[in-house]
């Protein structure tokens, strides 16, 4: 009996060590403001939003998140002055390599995904993010990417 129990605690401490040092897994935010007052004045989507922390000169649809496989992605939305919330409701594969389980991916006021698979010698993971204000009326929709290394 303690020749069992002792085997079990080795196999389980093993355990625990190699899920903890195969990779690193990150949680990415996301986070996609914008500007409700010029959305609502027919500004395109694309000019009306931004990601934190976006370089100034990057068109927002050419953003692009760089990632790992197993890393945790969460698309948030905030309005630029506190007058709505910006719900993201979809995040929907367009074109490239399906980083993800499946083609879309759906929520109420936020998103989640995991990478599943990389971009290495692939074409990028092109996708719509869709949202609504205050998760009423029109749906609005811009196209950004991810890239996705290791395995």
């Amino acid at each position: 009996m303690m020749k069992i129990l002792k085997t079990f605690l080795i196999s389980s401490v093993f355990v625990l060590v190699m899920s903890n040092t195969g990779y690193a897994q990150d949680e990415i935010n996301l986070t996609l403001r914008c500007d409700i007052q010029a959305l609502q004045d027919g500004t395109a989507a694309h000019q009306a939003c931004r990601f934190v922390g976006q370089d100034p000169d990057t068109d927002t649809r050419d953003y692009t998140v760089y990632a790992n496989v197993g890393d945790t992605i969460f698309w948030n939305g905030e309005s630029t002055d506190g007058s709505g919330a910006i719900d993201i409701q979809k995040i929907k594969y367009e074109r490239g390599t399906n980083v993800f389980d499946r083609d879309e991916l759906n929520g109420t006021t936020t998103v989640t995904g995991i990478i599943r698979k990389n971009t290495s010698n692939k074409p990028d993971y092109k996708y719509i993010i869709s949202f609504k204000i205050d998760g009423t009326g029109r749906m609005y929709s811009i196209d950004p990417k991810i890239i996705v290394g290791g395995d």
